[in-house]
């Protein structure tokens, strides 16, 4: 089967849960040995077509980087005709909007796209971000965009054969709208990410951790949404109590110089390890190196990627129960919920779980279990393409 894959960014435009996605799903689609093409917007720095684990990406020339764009809808359209898709044995799945542009030329192929949540929730989620003066005059410019969006992905929505929900909340609802759709958890690479005692060992001496230290990790896009910030916070409520306690984050973005900043003072800066944007494939020492997965998130978001790898890597998870986050992690079998993101309630799960080791243990044992059970990325890749292949059907409301 011939599948087309579209997406407003990828691993070459930057680290993130979209970028992961789309590679983790091109690349196990190709090894079931389908002809995948992934499309999507213009390279950074110009790169017109890239090869890699057995399926190619087009970067799409005059389209602005990583954005959605009218040109991105118009370009994308005609890359899609230029392929010559003609409906039997071929496929396109396309990551939230940026399909719409193929959905309203009413390609032959049958097309689904990868719903995350709703473009309006955003808005709650996002007023996080927007701090100080300049964010609070730029924030109602924002929301109108949101708005504009809204409307787009109503739009799609009617158009398309179908929507792929990530994590039970939303599909539920969906499926209470009427709407046609199917689950498809974000899967995971279960081999590359697991308990792993020699890339621990080896990564913890990489960073110069002690074996017998305590590490919570958090991987995630560095911005006041994702709550990196209510995480260092916590580790800080509890850096004097445990002096073997340690902190590693991994990612970027726009909050990491003014959280460094602010550590400059503090005794315990030198056990905050601050380690950038990585190769995806890399981030498993990390998740190995780790006891505790933090992910005190204020974005109301689908099943994020960085969970599903860290219980794979048999990781219990303290984590804001927003969005989809309780598809994966189970209150008190393989983490704690939270009802709110707060420095307090996280240093509070954090340390009644340092406290009580077998509780611990028990709860990563868990966390690996469900994994395997529900998050193997080859497993869902290949019972998604199976549902897809049956008969088209169009929504009335598309008319």
């Amino acid at each position: 089967m011939r599948i087309i894959i579209l997406a407003k960014r990828t691993v070459f435009h930057g680290f993130g849960g979209m970028e992961t996605h789309t590679k983790i799903l091109a690349q196990v689609a190709a090894g079931l040995e389908h002809e995948v093409i992934v499309l999507t917007t213009a390279h950074p720095e110009g790169l017109k077509e890239a090869v890699q684990d057995g399926y190619r990406v087009e970067f799409l020339s005059g389209t602005p980087p990583g954005r959605y764009s009218r040109a991105w809808w118009r370009a994308s359209s005609r890359a899609v005709e230029k392929i010559g898709l003609h409906g039997a044995g071929d496929l396109i799945l396309s990551l939230s909007l940026a399909g719409y542009g193929v959905a309203t030329a009413r390609i032959e192929a049958p097309h689904y796209t990868f719903v995350s949540g709703k473009t309006l929730d955003h808005l709650v989620s996002e007023w996080q971000n927007w701090v100080g003066l300049k964010g609070l005059i730029a924030y109602p410019k924002h929301t109108m965009t949101l708005c504009y969006l809204a409307l787009l992905e109503r739009r799609l929505w009617a158009r398309v054969d179908g929507l792929i929900a990530k994590d039970d909340v939303l599909y539920q609802d969906l499926l209470k709208r009427g709407r046609r759709v199917f689950l498809f958890y974000n899967g995971t690479d279960t081999d590359r990410f697991q308990p792993d005692a020699e890339l621990r060992e080896a990564t913890r001496h990489n960073m110069g951790i002690e074996p017998q230290s305590k590490v919570l990790l958090m991987v995630a896009t560095v911005n006041p949404q994702k709550g990196v910030w209510v995480g260092i916070d916590a580790f800080l409520r509890l850096a004097s109590y445990w002096p073997s306690l340690h902190l590693v984050v991994v990612g970027d973005g726009p909050d990491r110089t003014r959280l460094e900043a602010s550590l400059k003072e503090s005794p315990y800066a030198n056990r905050v390890h601050w380690i950038g944007a990585v190769k995806h494939p890399e981030t498993a020492g990390y998740f190995a190196a780790a006891d505790l997965f933090l992910y005190p998130t204020f974005r109301i978001e689908g099943l994020p990627n960085a969970i599903v790898e860290a219980m794979s890597a048999g990781l219990p998870v303290v984590a804001t129960d927003k969005g989809g986050v309780r598809s994966a992690v189970k209150h008190g079998e393989t983490g704690i919920l939270l009802r709110a993101s707060s420095a307090d309630a996280v240093a509070d799960a954090i340390g009644f779980l340092l406290q009580d080791s077998a509780h611990m243990s028990s709860m990563a044992k868990k966390a690996r279990e469900r994994a395997l059970t529900h998050f193997d990325v080859r497993t869902q890749v290949a019972r998604l393409l199976q549902n897809l292949c049956g008969p088209r059907v169009i929504s009335d409301e598309a008319n």
